[in-house]
């Protein structure tokens, strides 16, 4: 716990970092472990998250809320994906550039219009691999160089992911265009 608290500067960053630490832990441990099968990689994984949440403790405005436990639970899970992909050598073919029409404007201009909740169940009902950029970027208001940092990918492949999510989310929607 001293690791962590000595990221932070001010007495309420470490006061509110204890009580997330003690709220989620368990729930971060479980998430890690349903995907890496390990205990000891599970507990590495969520080491590792704990480091980008005292990081990035300015994203977080209340402990117990649904919304931290969806931060939290994205960055465990990525973090355990990340070492799950370097432990089997799995090849990102996020990661590679693809020439597509880009119709962002269109597509937010639909989404705007429709309710916040309803665009959220539609989200979290997405692939993983979507449904973390995109609640990121639409929930919490990150960046794409934030998301980048917490899910440890490149922009380029943030960008991306939000682009096929946007696109499968609008399919999910059924908006034809």
């Amino acid at each position: 716990m001293l690791i962590y608290l000595n990221l932070l500067d001010t007495e309420q960053e470490k006061s509110k970092f204890e009580q997330i630490y003690n709220y989620y832990r368990h729930i971060m441990f479980y998430v890690a472990k349903s995907i890496l099968k390990d205990d000891y990689l599970s507990e590495d994984a969520v080491h590792n998250a704990f480091i980008k949440i005292a990081k990035n403790m300015d994203n977080i405005s209340e402990v117990n809320s649904n919304r931290t436990k969806g931060y939290v639970v994205i960055i465990v899970r990525n973090i355990s994906l990340n070492m799950l992909k370097k432990q089997k050598n799995i090849v990102d073919i996020d990661g590679f550039v693809e020439n597509t029409k880009d119709d962002l404007n269109l597509e937010d201009e639909v989404l705007s219009k429709l309710s916040f909740d309803f665009i959220v169940e539609k989200i979290m009902s997405l692939p993983i691999i979507y449904k973390d950029v995109l609640y990121l970027t639409y929930v919490e208001d990150l960046k794409t160089q934030e998301i980048s940092g917490l899910i440890n990918v490149s922009n380029e492949t943030v960008k991306k992911r939000l682009q096929r999510g946007r696109q499968k989310l609008l399919e999910n929607i059924n908006v034809v265009f």
